[in-house]
């Protein structure tokens, strides 16, 4: 079993997060980490080099690669210059109430020093330059709102990334995937066992290029039929399956003792000939639906390698090997950078429990109808594909592209449906077919009714129980800021066969053999045997994998009231609640003056409140004031400040400045006397108009 290192692999990461490898240009003329677009979608991640970005270092002959600017040591190809110039001086610090949550504060706070070591910056004095640009006053608006450079607007690092009309939460799926290698972890061996003595012969008759390979006999069906001595056979469905249309009642001759395989291909071969013979084959009744089969997980013994034992004479053997990497990411087992080995299978423990396993074959019937309906999201990612080539000196090839990737269901919303549509798939499993795909079953085992007390057992389990499942393999937003890969588990494997042409390229899609993934720890290999395929015919089996992805979806939500980070106990905590209540008095009082309907506006002021005292505070080093606490200059920096919100029309940018900024002014002022606060001042509240 190969080592992930040396397996050919792909990770993708969502195209909206990718970010630009050179960060230390400064396209804007301020400074390097001023900018009007950043090229992805969370521009905090972007100023704190938190993402992915695509590189192709002149010293290698290879395409671009994934470089994680989160964590440069992850990749040992990442160049000196590029850890030491691209990811150094990061201008922001970050501190989280608790680094494991989920949904964690967090703390934003300044590094001049690194802001000031840019060379190519506006140097000097703001607000021409760009010196100590974060302590004038602007900081709360580099975060969220808006600021000016000369005539030019720019919007906050974390506006439209909240809960407003025109934001939307940032979707993360950063994940790995593992391709097995040729002829070791999936592979195709042709078998040709017999020439069947029929009349007409059973090669040439098949051989007709308008003969779909769905209507050839399907080896699983036909040996389950014989294996069976019951009075009826096991799925009615195998008739016209197996007989074209059912002229041929199977069970005069599957019954019979003195059947052998050969009787049964030379009746298959006349009523082929016969069909061929009066035309175009059409839709023969009950076929069609055999294009799509599948092996569900409680039927997985179909799959062993010793299951079939009667005469087949050529078939396609496909193996698929032990997966070892069908669980990547977070808690895929192994030895992490951590020194932590924790491997968590979330289907491994749905299947083994008594009153969840019936939920895996529901999923995997809801998934198959998803693929064959064509009904997905498609997702924009950046994808790098690494492949191992001993032809270059590196001996591996690099390539990083934009895909689209299927994304077919969200598992909650899927799980909803199941809940709210019991009984949804009773027919197939007691008739072991559908309109768009049929099952092939052990038919072994007893029961084949599923059970949907088991759907909501499932979702407990999964969401709602006091440790779910899907928590435990979700990562912390500190992971999420660090790149970590998302946990990810093979639900089932799809086999997409298509014809090579004569030209040598793959012709359209002849079937698709959906079989389901074992979860339990085996080497036990997955064996498919494809009796229905054409002497002479070249085929081409595309193997891809269904996977479960536990993503991350976040948003930025402003305090009205933040707490000022205190690890060194220099600030009193009595400040803390001094200018939530702040944001708390703004909260209450502006509905009078603006009117409640504007509650974004509302809410902007309250955190550009808090924003401006904390600030003003910070000014004050740490011989802060004693009780009494004169916030004459918070208002003032509050009043000088003010900008109209990044989302204002242009054209209603000027009113607002007449009309707000002396209400506002005012009605802060009026929140802080009526907290108690000392708000004495010499000629009463500044006049906005005068500034």
């Amino acid at each position: 079993m190969a080592d992930p290192a040396n397996k050919n692999r792909i990770i993708i990461v969502n195209d909206k997060l990718v970010g630009p490898s050179t960060r230390t240009s400064n396209p804007y003329g301020f400074h390097p980490m001023v900018r009007k677009d950043w090229g992805m979608v969370d521009k905090l991640r972007a100023v704190l080099a938190n993402y992915y970005t695509p590189l192709s270092p002149p010293s290698t002959t290879t395409n671009e690669y994934f470089i994680n600017y989160s964590n440069p040591e992850e990749d040992p190809n990442l160049p000196g210059w590029l850890a030491a110039n691209q990811v150094a001086n990061i201008v922001l610090d970050l501190d989280f109430d608790d680094p494991n949550a989920m949904s964690p504060t967090l703390w934003v706070s300044y590094d001049l020093g690194a802001w000031n070591t840019f060379s190519n910056r506006a140097s000097g004095p703001w607000p021409f330059g760009s010196d100590d640009f974060l302590a004038t006053g602007e900081f709360s608006n580099y975060l969220k709102g808006s600021y000016f450079l000369g005539d030019a607007e720019y919007g906050g690092l974390l506006n439209y990334l909240g809960s407003g009309e025109f934001s939307s939460p940032i979707k993360d799926h950063t994940s790995v995937y593992y391709l097995p290698l040729a002829n070791e972890g999936a592979r195709v061996q042709p078998v040709y066992n017999s020439y069947l003595p029929t009349v007409p012969p059973y090669e040439n008759v098949i051989s007709n290029p308008s003969v779909p390979e769905y209507v050839l006999p399907n080896a699983y069906m036909f040996q389950a039929e014989l294996q069976d001595t019951g009075p009826t056979l096991v799925a009615n469905y195998h008739n016209d399956a197996l007989t074209l249309g059912g002229d041929v009642p199977l069970s005069e001759f599957v019954r019979s003792a003195e059947t052998t395989e050969v009787e049964y291909y030379q009746l298959y071969s006349e009523k082929l000939q016969q069909l061929l013979a009066g035309g175009s084959l059409g839709d023969i009744e009950g076929v069609a639906n055999n294009k799509n089969l599948a092996i569900l997980y409680s039927d997985m013994a179909i799959a062993d390698e010793s299951h079939l034992d009667i005469a087949i004479p050529f078939y396609n053997k496909i193996v698929i090997d032990s997966d070892s990497n069908s669980m990547t990411g977070l808690k895929s087992g192994g030895i992490n950078r951590f020194g932590e080995h924790a491997a968590v299978s979330i289907l491994q423990t749905l299947a083994e429990a008594a009153d969840t396993n019936d939920f895996i074959e529901l999923l995997q019937m809801r998934t198959i109808q998803y693929v064959l309906d064509d009904d997905y999201m498609s997702i924009d990612f950046r994808r790098e594909l690494k492949t191992l080539d001993a032809s270059v000196s590196a001996g591996v090839r690099y390539n990083v592209a934009t895909v689209q990737q299927r994304a077919l269901y969200n598992l909650e919303a899927a799980l909803d449906d199941l809940v709210g549509a019991p009984g949804a798939y009773d027919v197939i499993n007691s008739t072991h077919t559908s309109d768009e795909f049929s099952l092939l079953r052990d038919f072994s085992r007893s029961g084949f009714v599923a059970g949907y007390d088991d759907v909501e057992d499932a979702e407990i389990d999964l969401f709602d129980a006091p440790e779910d499942l899907a928590l435990s393999v979700t990562r912390t937003f500190k992971q999420v800021l660090d790149n970590v890969k998302c946990h990810t588990e093979t639900l089932m494997y799809v086999i997409e066969k298509r014809r090579v042409l004569d030209n040598g390229e793959p012709g359209e899609i002849q079937q698709r053999f959906f079989i389901s993934n074992r979860f339990e720890d085996t080497n036990k290999p997955i064996v498919y045997y494809d009796s229905q395929v054409k002497y002479g015919q070249r085929y081409r089996y595309d193997i891809k994998k269904i996977a479960l992805v536990f993503g991350n979806e976040y948003s930025y939500e402003m305090a009205s009231g933040p707490a000022h980070p205190d690890d060194d106990d220099t600030a009193p905590t009595t400040y803390d609640s001094l200018v939530a209540d702040i944001g708390s008095a703004v909260m209450d009082g502006a509905p009078s003056v603006f009117g409640a309907t504007d509650l974004d506006l509302i809410d902007w002021l309250a955190t550009a409140a808090t924003s401006a005292t904390w600030a003003w505070l910070d000014l004050q080093g740490l011989d802060w004031p004693d009780p009494v606490v004169e916030l004459q200059a918070a208002v003032e920096l509050f009043e000088a400040t003010l900008v109209p919100p990044a989302w204002m029309d242009v054209e209603d940018i000027g009113p607002w400045i007449e009309i707000m900024r002396p209400s506002v002014t005012e009605l802060l002022f009026d929140q802080m006397q009526g907290l108690g606060i000392d708000m004495s001042w010499a000629l009463g509240p500044p006049d906005s108009g005068d500034m």
